[in-house]
């Protein structure tokens, strides 16, 4: 959500003076093996992967010939090679080959090499001086986050850590790949002529006899602020960034370049859609994301975005739209002093509704396009005079009367909020982002009585100094919930000093420390692009491990009445129904609870198997 949030905090989160100490080691050490050894340094492997810190021994540990994984088509499977010299090692690389297949498919090699793993220094465990207890493992230390190119160096003991990603296309028949990783180190005058470079590790990727949807049943949205691209001297292009979300089964907000209005003798408003309806149609029909947001705010500068749009009451009535002048086109008030939008308003953004639900409707996009409506309606934005009048009521009012004009201008378009169903907007919103967990218990939400699709937003499950598994539980939070999807507010906070300090603190009180919310990126530091953290690609795995179970939900329910009665299927249905018990607990989103975080699993061990039993059960019932 907005970190304008931070004024609602004090009802729900009381800060105290900090008694957390460093965490445990993580959980790399105990399940790693050994893959292949050097001249003087070992190559272990993580297979699934977790966190290990840049100065954390592995000691002893089992050894292995073949990295063994498996994956669905359409599916990105990660491993992870960490190298631990006893001298120094400059100019490493970690590259895939091309894998071969049944009938001679061949798989081919990635044209760049593995990413590595950057550290970021933590040194006060997220959480510090925030009463309630964390829901994942912290700690202090040098964590990896960051993924970074090109060839890397590492001092001696001490790890270096590759991260590779096997992506198995959706053509690939299923069975056994043979490939290999080639681990080459610069051979350096001082070392010994016995110095042998590169050492190649054999890897067997096992593919699926069937693929991940290639429209995701989530509706995922991650959004991100165009001034930080500025700030990170980011000069990537909005379809570069528009694939990167989309593979990560993320829809951008916002959606650039947005509608530019203007006002033609008469007056009337004219929407030119042409350049946003080309980039609406590449993440709709090329991307296939499932929705976007239409955009309906914007800055001085005039780029519109979706989120968010009405201001809390009273101070909605002294907002206007379009939030920037244009020639002719002064702007209306939105809502009068009653909480009912006002005529001139009314007139203005229904004109623009109007054109926008012609081309939804043109382009077959109807219940693809989502308006939002107000943030946290329940809650007090509103700070000095009129903070008496923002109440939710007043909140509920305006939005009321906005739904109606929608409903009335565009009926293709669908509604936002970011709320927890209630009884004074029954009926009014199309997709509910729920602020807590709270409403859920220990199990899953109840159906909002007057419809709509349940999605939620946690801040809490992708800090930096938490396990790996952590960002992954969030598409076993859906599953296990029933919400179809989680919003990330934003993922590029602070762009401009993620390497610096990629800390969030709480302006209240004590000033609580987390690492990493709302910034998933780095900036390259020797260029203009972005580089992913571990966090933003672990959030991947948790949408992917949310496919493989509503694929098997989609076989259960293909069967036929009296395969349905059989014994396979009664146990896939049992094993579907509690799956996701063992992996995410209910309540981690502590901005907004005041009950204790809830268990969830700290290592990769529970998610891996249970996606390796969800792929058996899938493959089993093709078979009746």
């Amino acid at each position: 959500m907005s970190f304008c949030f931070y004024s609602c905090l004090t009802a729900f989160v009381l800060l105290l003076p900090c008694l957390t100490l460093a965490g445990p080691p993580s959980s790399g050490a105990s399940s790693a093996a050994l893959i292949a050894e050097g001249w003087k340094h070992r190559v272990y492997l993580l297979y699934p992967p977790e966190k290990v810190k840049s100065d954390e021994a592995l000691g002893e540990v089992e050894r292995l010939e073949v990295v063994r994984v498996s994956a669905a088509k359409g599916e990105v499977e990660p491993f992870l090679l960490v190298v631990r010299p006893d001298v120094p090692l400059r100019g490493v690389e970690a590259r895939l080959s091309a894998f071969t297949g049944p009938g001679g498919a061949v798989i081919p090699a990635p044209e760049s090499a593995a990413p590595y793993l950057g550290y970021i220094y933590v040194d006060e465990p997220s959480g510090s001086r925030i009463a309630q207890k964390m829901p994942f493992e912290t700690g202090t230390g040098l964590f990896p986050d960051p993924l970074l190119k090109g060839p890397a160096s590492v001092r001696p003991a001490h790890n270096l850590q590759f991260w590779v990603p096997l992506a198995v296309p959706r053509w690939a028949p299923a069975g056994v790949f043979k490939g290999e990783v080639v681990l080459t180190v610069r051979k350096e005058g001082w070392m010994p002529a016995t110095f042998v470079s590169p050492i190649r590790i054999p890897v067997e990727l096992t593919v699926r006899g069937f693929a991940l949807p290639e429209q995701s049943p989530l509706l995922n949205t991650a959004y991100y602020s165009t001034a930080q691209l500025s700030a990170g001297r980011i000069t990537m292009s909005g379809r570069a960034l528009c694939a990167e979300f989309a593979s990560h089964r993320q829809t951008p907000e916002p959606l650039l370049p947005s509608p530019e209005l203007r006002v033609t003798p008469g007056p009337e408003l004219v929407v030119d859609l042409a350049a946003w309806e080309k980039e609406a149609a590449y993440v709709l029909e090329e991307m296939k994301l499932p929705q976007v947001f239409l955009p309906v705010w914007g800055s001085a500068k005039g780029a519109m975005q979706g989120l968010y749009f009405l201001w809390h009451f009273p101070a909605v009535t002294a907002q206007r739209w379009p939030a920037f002048p244009l020639p002719g086109l002064p702007g209306a008030t939105v809502s009068a002093q009653n909480g009912e939008l006002t005529e001139d308003f009314k007139k203005l953004f229904g004109a623009y509704l109007k054109q926008v639900n012609s081309l939804v409707e043109r382009r077959g996009w109807v219940g693809k396009v989502f308006l939002s409506t107000m943030d946290e309606p329940y809650t007090s934005h509103v700070t000095g005079e009129g903070r008496e009048q923002d109440k939710p009521a007043n909140n509920y009012k305006v939005i009321r009367s906005l739904v109606k004009l929608v409903r009335e201008a565009a009926p293709a378009l669908r509604t936002f909020c970011t709320a927890n169903p209630v009884p004074e907007l029954e009926g009014q919103i199309d997709q509910w982002c729920l602020r807590n967990l709270e409403a859920a218990g220990n199990g899953r939400f109840p159906q909002p009585k007057g419809g709509g699709v349940l999605t939620l937003c946690d801040n809490y499950r992708t800090f930096i100094d938490y396990p790996m598994v952590a960002p992954r539980t969030l598409g076993w939070l859906c599953w296990k919930t029933g919400a179809r999807g989680w919003l990330t507010f934003e993922t590029l906070s602070e762009l401009g000093r993620a390497w610096q300090e990629p800390t969030l603190v709480y302006p209240q009180f004590r000033g609580g420390t987390v690492w990493g919310m709302g910034q998933m990126f780095y900036p390259e530091p020797l260029g203009t692009g972005l580089l992913p953290s571990l966090r933003w690609e672990m959030m991947r795995k948790g949408a992917e491990d949310y496919e493989y179970l509503w694929l098997l939900q989609q076989r259960l329910e293909a069967l036929t009445p009296a395969q349905r009665e059989g014994a396979l299927a009664r146990e896939a249905a049992a094993f579907l129904e509690h799956v996701a018990d063992g992996v995410a607990g209910v309540g981690s989103e502590l901005e907004t609870s005041s009950g204790p975080a809830r268990p969830n699993t700290q290592t990769q061990q529970a998610p891996h198997r249970l996606r390796e039993e969800a792929a058996a059960w899938i493959e089993r019932l093709s078979r009746l």
